[in-house]
């Protein structure tokens, strides 16, 4: 099996998982794995996948643990782990048992894989804990006979969070555990939140829409000229999704460092004497970061969508007029335009 990049990067030292399934309105119930899962390249392989999907989700939170560890004992559980006190079996088996009664105070339907995962990702200690789901699926067995069977929906983070163990260790952090909520069930979101102690303290996607602002301030102030300006939004979206995609933060002051070589400080003290409330190192939104370099619109019956870097060139906007001229049109579209005109 061929090893990716992105595995050299991370190494597993303990993995599990264990079943949940509640019909709706019916108690939960918890099939626990006694033993962890051995760490083979396929096991790997499927935690670099799952780790790059939460990642990639948009609209994670980020916060810490409810500062009662009696009313929420997963954080002391996972200092007895981390003390050597109970090993990973235990951990999480007591975690999911924990996540089935927060389970049976809500009346949705809930049925998946509960993944724990501890790694090493460029040097971070992490653990991840995630909600995975299943759907049907056909298989061809050795006698070339179809049979059911059930398929892992790898590509579809459902729900989990990601905790930086050093950062937690930490007395001066606060957004040490990344969230991902699910889309179609509060009860669930506010489940999974209860049995981990999770706080809710920093919306991603609010802080990226703040730093776009700030960004688009920035470059107004300094007057750059439309091409300079579109190089700028370039080295800065490039190096936000980098960051996004090793599940780190951007720091303001490396972006001020990328995006400027002569003067590296000159953006990082713009961010500190504007109102806005950015930190210095914020998690960031990965479908927001697209605004760096396109423009997107929609209205009744019409969808734009387009590289920031055409603007001027390929594209000319009249403000006084209201208007868009496009010069050169997709193939596609020109012949679509051209057999109905």
């Amino acid at each position: 099996m061929t090893v990716s990049s992105e595995q050299k990067q991370m190494a597993v030292s303990e993995a599990i998982v264990h079943q949940i399934h509640k019909p709706e309105g019916a108690p939960a119930q918890l099939s626990p794995r006694q033993t962890l899962l051995t760490v083979s390249d396929s096991v790997e392989t499927l935690i670099s996948k799952l780790s790059a999907g939460f990642n990639n989700r948009s609209g994670k939170l980020y916060g810490g643990f409810e500062s009662d560890p009696q009313e929420y004992p997963f954080s002391r559980w996972l200092a007895g782990y981390h003390q050597g006190e109970i090993d990973f079996v235990q951990l999480t088996r007591q975690s999911a048992e924990r996540f089935r009664t927060s389970l049976d105070t809500i009346e949705e339907a809930v049925s998946g894989y509960l993944l724990f995962a501890r790694m090493e990702v460029l040097g971070a200690d992490q653990l991840l804990v995630l909600l995975l789901s299943s759907s049907p699926a056909l298989v061809i067995d050795e006698q070339l006979e179809l049979s059911d069977s059930q398929h892992l929906d790898v590509g579809k983070v459902q729900l989990g969070c990601r905790i930086d163990l050093q950062q937690w260790q930490s007395a001066d952090a606060n957004q040490y555990l990344a969230l991902v909520r699910s889309r179609t069930g509060k009860g669930v979101n506010e489940a999974f939140r209860q049995a981990l102690g999770a706080t809710e303290e920093v919306d991603a996607k609010q802080q990226t829409q703040t730093l776009l602002k700030v960004f688009n301030d920035y470059c107004d102030q300094e007057q750059l000229p439309p091409k300079q300006a579109s190089e700028v939004k370039q080295k800065a979206y490039e190096y936000c999704q980098e960051r996004v995609d090793s599940g780190e933060r951007v720091q303001m002051r490396e972006l001020s460092c990328v995006i400027d070589t002569t003067d590296p400080d000159k953006f990082y003290n713009y961010v500190g004497e504007q109102e806005e409330d950015l930190n210095a190192e914020i998690p960031a939104d990965k479908r927001g970061l697209q605004r760096f370099v396109r423009y997107s619109g929609s209205m009744k019956g019409l969808s734009l969508s387009f590289s920031e870097s055409l603007l001027g060139d390929q594209l000319l906007y009249d403000a006084d007029t209201d208007t868009l001229t496009i010069r050169g049109l997709p193939p596609t579209l020109r012949k679509q335009l051209a057999r109905n005109g």
